[in-house]
């Protein structure tokens, strides 16, 4: 149970950390809000949330599966992309 609750609490200073960071780099002026920001920020709150709601039991492991499987591509597409 403890270690269950250790993994969220982490996930959600992952969420927070990446939010934060990023927001902190632009405001700042040091950090320029392109696609791949976007898709960080997406990485950093998508994939922390979806395994919270995994581990509550929240979300099935078919609709855990979906999430990550459209995350990966999503985050994999602009690979080929330059900026």
């Amino acid at each position: 149970m403890w270690l269950r609750t250790m993994i969220e609490v982490i996930a959600a200073l992952i969420m927070l950390g990446g939010v934060g960071g990023i927001l902190y780099g632009v405001l700042k002026g040091t950090l320029a809000f392109s696609s791949r920001t976007i898709q960080f920020v997406a990485l950093a709150c998508v994939l922390p949330a979806t395994m919270i709601l995994s581990l509550e039991r929240s979300l099935g492991n078919e609709g855990t599966a979906a999430i990550f499987s459209v995350v990966v591509g999503y985050v994999l597409s602009g690979l080929t992309k330059s900026e």
